[in-house]
């Protein structure tokens, strides 16, 4: 009996021996992974973080272990923050940094006002030549010009100098700015550049009438159109002339914001040309 404890208790000794070593790296392990910054935490209800000057100020998109640890930003945080933007990481605002795994409410709190974002958007050459082109650009009458007059702008050639003419004639005149950009073809980009160029001093006269013009005419306004010319022209025919603009309202596919835009090249009286 006594042999047969002394083998056991052998064995059992032979196999703690075999095993100890794999014990302790996993402890090790262990402890590796809890940074020593969140130990601190865990052990102190309250973080006394040191004083940091008010015109101390960082991008947080460009820093060093250096700078972060300035700012009472623990070892293992700051070099999270590092590698993170090595490897191409952004952050766009400065509240995205406490999405940084370890970073808790109180260190954020504590560091938020000294860091800041540049916007890293750079103006390219086409960009810079619009700038400085908006600065010396020919002011000009958007009623008034002619196809010379629009092709001095930046980004408007013959083609498009003539369809904003053309549109213009359609229209019967522009009465607001912002109608220059419906031309055909038009992109934003380029009547965004043109605009501080634009101006308006004669504003287009009504050259349709409700109660006189043909629905043909009426259909050949870019507003208009043939559907809406037609219910127009048929409800005169069978009430009457109408007594004021505002009965149009009454008419299928007129709205408030359609009879807004129709209204100023609108009149009751026969039109004189």
């Amino acid at each position: 009996m006594n042999s047969r404890n002394g083998f056991l208790f052998l064995f059992l000794f032979l196999w703690i021996a075999l095993n100890m070593h794999q014990w302790i790296n996993y402890y090790q392990e262990k402890k590796e992974k809890t940074p020593s910054y969140e130990i601190y935490v865990k052990n102190r209800k309250e973080i006394l973080f040191m004083e940091i000057s008010p015109y101390f100020k960082i991008n947080i998109n460009q820093v060093d272990i250096k700078s972060l640890i300035n700012l009472s930003v623990p070892l293992f945080l700051a070099e999270r923050w590092v590698k993170y933007l090595e490897k191409g990481g952004k952050f766009r605002k400065v509240e995205d940094v406490k999405k940084l795994y370890g970073m808790s409410l109180n260190l954020y709190s504590h560091l938020s006002s000294h860091l800041y974002v540049n916007p890293s958007f750079k103006k390219s050459n086409i960009f810079e030549k619009e700038e400085k082109y908006k600065a010396r650009c020919k002011i000009l009458d958007i009623n008034k010009a002619d196809s010379t007059d629009w092709e001095s702008l930046y980004g408007i050639g013959p083609y498009l100098a003539q369809r904003i003419i053309t549109f213009r004639q359609s229209l019967c005149g522009f009465v607001s700015i912002s109608q220059v950009k419906e031309t055909y073809g038009l992109r934003d980009s380029v009547f965004q550049s043109i605009l501080p160029c634009l101006t308006i001093t004669k504003i287009a006269t009504p050259c349709l009438s409700v109660n006189y013009s043909t629905q043909e005419v009426m259909s050949k306004h870019p507003y208009i159109r043939y559907k809406l010319a037609k219910a127009i022209y048929l409800y005169r025919q069978n009430n009457g002339l109408y007594l004021s603009l505002e009965q149009l309202k009454i008419l299928p596919g007129i709205n408030d914001s359609v009879f807004m835009k129709i209204k100023p090249y609108l009149t009751l009286e026969p039109i004189k040309y």
